[in-house]
């Protein structure tokens, strides 16, 4: 017999609590290593090993929710000696700090092995991204692993019997009465984990004009030169001395205006300018400049022969004059929304999962879930995956997110949306930004 590998599965999703039962109900010892663990992934394979308790010699647990401790509760009361089942802690360090003495946002343990030994000396292991959760064993999450079957002293084994051995000797023996401190160990980790997601709270609301035009290498603006662009017309709040122009030159412009943006600081040269004032109804005629920048989409920086210019400005958009000052402009993210409390999905009509009935086919998301010999344990992970007591519920694929509905809008919106990148204008009008220096870190905006 050889080695035989087989990746699962031809989708990014399908249920593998049923091939996991199977192996689990024909094995003679069974060792299982899991990042994290929920009360339905347990229950989706307790089963077989509660009905023959001896043949679990290991289980690994790296996380879990306190009602996943309570399914291994039930493991050693069926008769799973609780010298077997061990919780994996992962690491930590002294920060010296009063309110979290110790980092929450940890190095943790996160493989996932599920290894069988069969009786006619033969092993298979499961080896991927499925946790020990109602979501990966029922096929609603995405993921993908590879199923190794053949002689048991087959050395892929020896490396896994050995990646286990390795992960228990690490973890501490599970002990019924420590669940609420395994389950607060977890809390603490998903509060460490979202202080590390970051999201930024040094915004400054304030309207900052970007132009990105591009520019010969000879023409470069001088401190106190005029300059004149225009913007769509509608934009409110472009105030004298209040709203900065920040002027970045190119002599080879950027793709598209996203590009742009995160190209700022490459840009060829950059001047922070004052604008002197916008007029809405296109009323000047005649008014002096140095330079304007000229050319829809991609704009290009000219010289104004004589100082002197007579804008013929299109219809729907507005006049804008500002003055060059300092070659520099310090580094900024900018944002052209207001902040908003919240986004919604954006639904894909391509796919939709569902939680099917008892009379589903085999092949169904449930065929692992709904035909375990026992209906509690078959309640419990449908319980879970459906969201609680409700009728099933339909899982629909995210292709995007918006903006939550009733959230604050500005009242010129309409004409801001034709100076934001997705406009494809190089011309910009950002409503808030904030600061961060030359390697990308960010610092507290003004």
């Amino acid at each position: 017999m050889t080695l035989s590998p087989t990746v699962l599965f031809r989708l990014p999703r399908h249920a593998i609590a049923s091939l996991i039962v199977d192996r689990l109900s024909k094995s003679i010892s069974t060792r299982i290593i899991t990042g994290f663990a929920t009360e339905g992934g347990l229950a989706a394979i307790a089963e077989p090993i509660e009905d023959r308790p001896s043949t679990l010699t290991t289980l690994v647990v790296g996380a879990a929710t306190y009602g996943a401790f309570g399914v291994m509760d039930d493991l050693v009361n069926a008769g799973v000696p609780n010298n077997r089942l061990y919780v994996h802690l992962g690491h930590t360090s002294e920060t010296r700090g009063k309110r979290n003495p110790f980092a929450r946002y940890r190095p943790m343990l996160h493989s996932k092995i599920y290894y069988m030994e069969l009786p006619d000396s033969s092993a298979c292991a499961l080896i991927g991204s499925h946790n020990l959760t109602a979501y990966a064993m029922g096929g609603l999450n995405g993921e993908a692993s590879i199923m190794l079957e053949g002689p048991m002293n087959a050395p892929e084994f020896d490396k896994v019997r050995s990646h286990i051995e390795a992960a228990r000797r690490e973890a501490a023996t599970y002990s019924p009465g420590m669940k609420d401190a395994y389950a607060w160990w977890m809390r603490e980790f998903l509060e460490g984990l979202r202080a590390e997601v970051g999201i930024p709270q040094d915004w400054t609301t304030i309207r900052t004009i970007l132009l990105f035009v591009a520019a010969a290498k000879n023409d470069r603006p001088k401190e106190g030169d005029h300059l004149y662009f225009e913007i769509p017309a509608g934009i409110e709040q472009i105030e004298t001395l209040k709203t900065e122009t920040h002027l970045f030159l190119f002599e080879t412009l950027p793709a598209d205006p996203w590009q742009a943006l995160t190209g700022a600081l490459k840009a060829d040269a950059t001047y922070l300018c004052r604008t002197l004032g916008a007029e809405n109804k296109q009323g000047n005629r005649e008014l002096d400049a140095d330079w304007r920048v000229d050319g829809a989409p991609r704009p290009t920086l000219q010289r104004v022969p004589g100082g002197i210019l007579r804008p013929d400005t299109p219809e729907g958009m507005q006049q804008v004059r500002a003055e060059v000052g300092a070659r520099s402009v310090e580094a900024f993210e900018y944002q052209f929304e207001r902040e908003r409390v919240g986004w919604d999905p954006e639904f894909s009509a391509e796919e939709t999962l569902r939680i099917p009935g008892a009379d589903e086919t085999q092949d169904s998301v449930s065929a692992g879930l709904l035909e375990l010999p026992g209906k509690s344990r078959s309640e419990v992970v449908l319980k879970e995956m459906r969201g609680g007591d409700r009728a099933p519920r339909a899982w629909r694929l995210v292709k995007g997110l918006v903006h939550r509905g009733g959230s604050a809008r500005e009242k010129d919106e309409v004409a801001l949306s034709l100076a934001a990148p997705d406009s494809g204008s190089f011309v910009l009008v950002s409503l808030r930004r904030r600061r961060r220096d030359k390697s990308g870190k960010s610092n507290k905006a003004r």
